[in-house]
């Protein structure tokens, strides 16, 4: 994370060296060009370049050291050169104070900019609910992400920005918004805001942008999802189909956790307690995985969890188990488990 962070502020500089290649340009011109003219030209005395550019730069700030030259050229330049140089320098000074105000306020000025130097980062569109966990679980697995959306006020906005992840304000269907968030170097987007339709416009306008580039949607049309995941390869999530398991663990008391599809089938993580008179208790955790093509990817047992426990760990009163598999495989697990 370190390094990604001194690559971020790396680019950072380059940005700026970009953003000021003008007045740099024009400064570095007026010393050296004009410490030359002053050099070949200058009769008052007799002058190395060296000090004749130091004797233009103190020029620039109103501190002549040369008296005022007796040729035409250097007279005029003489008038010219502290207006120009000035210029120049309060033109860095002024924009380099800008984007230090721009940092601390958190302008969006900074936040494109901050945007504009990342790479092989994630899009997520619409920092809503859905949006800004998104956002969360990415910042937790130490991963670059920007947060675009339309909204300015919000204080799911401003927690992302708290944890350092840029926010780019501005409709995800725009190129320009897009663009500041930097999609041509992006590694994926996720469009996830409540519209179908802006989400597989913005995802469309991603795609015209980079056409490589990996595209998430989240739609509530099921029909639509499965359409758009085939036409335009674009992984689609659709809520109502992950909003089902936890719909039915609340009628019937399980514990859905989680719906995950692989290879166009649907895999649900749930959770099993063995409870006093399981036919569960006593068997080791190869059977599940032999007998009913479940994975048991957590085994929690007096206050303490092990994660994908060993196969022929065996099963006791008061274990409390989490499964992973096909919810049918789930429901004939349960029904084993069942006390005798």
């Amino acid at each position: 994370m370190k390094r990604l962070r001194l690559a971020i502020w790396g680019r950072y500089a380059r940005f700026l060296a970009h953003e000021f290649r003008w007045p740099v340009s024009v400064f570095l011109a007026i010393v050296l060009g004009g410490g030359l003219l002053v050099h070949l030209t200058y009769t008052l005395e007799s002058l190395d370049y060296v000090r004749s550019c130091y004797g233009v730069f103190l020029l620039i700030f109103m501190q002549p050291e040369l008296r005022f030259p007796d040729e035409a050229l250097l007279r005029v330049l003489w008038f010219v050169i502290p207006v120009v140089g000035l210029g120049a320098v309060a033109d860095s000074v002024v924009r380099l104070g800008y984007f230090i105000f721009s940092r601390k306020q958190n302008l969006q000025e900074w936040q494109i900019m901050e945007a504009s130097a990342m790479r092989d980062h994630y899009i997520v569109i619409g920092v809503g609910k859905v949006g800004y966990r998104i956002l969360l679980e990415l910042n937790v697995l130490r991963l670059v992400a920007v947060g675009v959306d339309r909204k300015t006020e919000s204080h799911l906005i401003a927690e992302i920005m708290e944890l350092g992840i840029p926010f780019v304000r501005g409709d995800a269907r725009l190129k320009k918004t897009l663009e500041n968030a930097n999609v041509a170097r992006a590694r994926a987007i996720i469009l996830a805001t409540d519209d179908d339709l802006a989400n597989i416009d913005a995802a469309l306008t991603a795609r015209e942008i980079r056409p490589d580039i990996r595209v998430v949607l989240r739609l509530f049309d099921d029909t639509l999802a499965d359409r758009v995941a085939n036409v335009f390869k674009m992984p689609a999530i659709s809520t109502s189909q992950t909003a089902v398991p936890a719909f039915i663990a609340a009628a019937t008391g399980r514990s859905v956790y989680q719906s995950i599809r692989i290879e166009n089938q649907d895999l649900h993580l749930a959770d099993i307690d063995v409870a006093a008179g399981s036919r569960l208790a006593g068997r080791p955790v190869s059977d599940l995985l032999s007998q009913y093509d479940l994975s048991v990817v957590l085994l929690r047992r007096g206050g303490k969890s092990d994660v994908n426990p060993e196969a022929q760990t065996v099963l006791q009163t008061g274990d409390k188990i989490v499964v992973l598999g096909p919810v049918a495989r789930i429901a004939d697990f349960e029904a084993a488990g069942r006390t005798t």
